[in-house]
């Protein structure tokens, strides 16, 4: 905002209100610069952790599927044999 704009915004709006405005537009390019300087590189770096982090859940979710199909398949196993046993015992 330059100096023009700023005098035509007092003359308009009345001063007290003009220097309102400027003050909220000064905060708000500040944060604005902060966030791109400073946490914008925190989140884009959190994004790419979480975007890795969801990439192994799949392959850990497909891994512990793997393991309950073999651990039901043996315990079906044994369920036979016991079964089998039973019938021959009894």
């Amino acid at each position: 905002m330059d100096l023009a704009t700023m005098g035509s915004l007092v003359g308009s709006v009345g001063f007290p209100i003009a220097i309102a405005l400027i003050v909220i537009y000064a905060v708000y390019r500040g944060f604005k610069a902060l966030c791109d300087k400073f946490f914008k590189p925190i989140l884009d770096e959190f994004l790419k952790s979480l975007s890795t982090i969801t990439e192994d859940n799949k392959i850990l979710a497909q891994t512990n599927a793997s393991f309950v199909g073999n651990v039901n398949t043996k315990m079906n196993d044994i369920e036979d044999k016991v079964d089998r046993i039973m019938e021959k015992l009894g």
